[in-house]
């Protein structure tokens, strides 16, 4: 059996006690820590596999949108080559705090490739008041105040 003072020993014996220090320490954080890692990873794979279609593809919007089905219903009302606008009224009641400011933003991403603009002929109409658009023709519509609309020219 080795001396005190091998272990000790400079400058070689520090190196020695530092490679136990660290070998010990990881061999507790395996033990330990790794099984319960391992266990939360399950965990959030379990919820990820209960999500439906829907929530996936439309994810981080979930916070935003107020209903899956008027996004789907937009992107398949409005056409590929189409221009569209999200018209959101201020005193919209539905979705988060986040909705009134933001949903647009949203829409943009998910209607790619259609493009926005303000005289654009399909509406994307939170809470909005149809009547500023002249022949504005309501294609669908929910009963939290969402409609899509085509302005007819």
């Amino acid at each position: 059996m080795r001396s005190a003072s091998w272990w000790i020993e400079w400058p070689i014996g520090l190196l020695r006690v530092g490679v136990v220090f660290l070998v010990t320490t990881a061999v507790i954080a395996v033990l330990v820590v790794y099984p319960r890692l391992l266990d939360e990873l399950g965990d959030d794979a379990s919820r990820n596999s209960a999500l439906g279609f829907a929530d996936r593809e439309i994810a981080g919007g979930n916070g935003l949108v107020v209903d899956q089905q008027a996004v789907y219903a937009a992107r398949g009302l409005i056409p590929e080559d189409a221009m569209y606008h999200v018209a959101v009224d201020p005193d919209f009641q539905g979705g988060t705090a986040l909705t009134r400011e933001q949903v647009g933003t949203f829409y943009r991403y998910f209607l790619l490739p259609r493009r926005e603009a303000e005289d654009a002929p399909w509406i994307v109409c939170y809470g909005c008041d149809l009547s500023e658009y002249d022949r504005a023709k309501v294609l669908w519509a929910d009963d939290e105040g969402i409609s899509i609309a085509q302005v007819q020219r």
